[in-house]
């Protein structure tokens, strides 16, 4: 058995207060208060502000994971699923290249924190 008597809610105390012929409970909700550094704490960690992502970290190394020659012509656009890569490419002879040299560049991002996560590469025009 428990050590404190369980407590129920509000609307349950309210109908058994009724069906006793009991005034009810007619009081305003008092909530604990938190304290606003743990709820900013909460935030930042919850959607990672502040934190390098993955994608941050493609961006700035781009040039050196796929080559300075094709970086002018490709960008990544995001990470699909957590393992997939989307690159958009500007013509079909680079989209061509960098698909003869995707184990290269899956190799480059392995080099990156969590760049292991990306498995696949997929070549979009754009």
């Amino acid at each position: 058995m428990a050590n404190k008597p369980y407590k129920f809610s509000r609307q349950a105390e309210n109908l058994i207060a009724n069906l006793r012929g009991v005034p009810e409970n007619y009081s305003p909700i008092v909530r604990e208060t938190v304290d606003m550094g743990s709820v900013f704490d909460n935030i930042l960690t919850r959607y990672k502000i502040g934190i390098d992502s993955l994608e941050d970290q493609i961006r700035e190394k781009w040039t050196k994971i796929v080559g300075l020659e094709n970086a002018g012509h490709c960008n990544p656009v995001r990470i699909e699923r957590e393992k997939t890569l989307v690159i958009a490419v500007s013509n079909p002879i680079i989209r061509q290249e960098l698909q003869f040299n995707q184990a290269i560049i899956l190799k480059n991002l392995k080099s990156l924190k969590y760049g292991d996560q990306i498995r696949y590469l997929v070549f979009r025009s754009g």
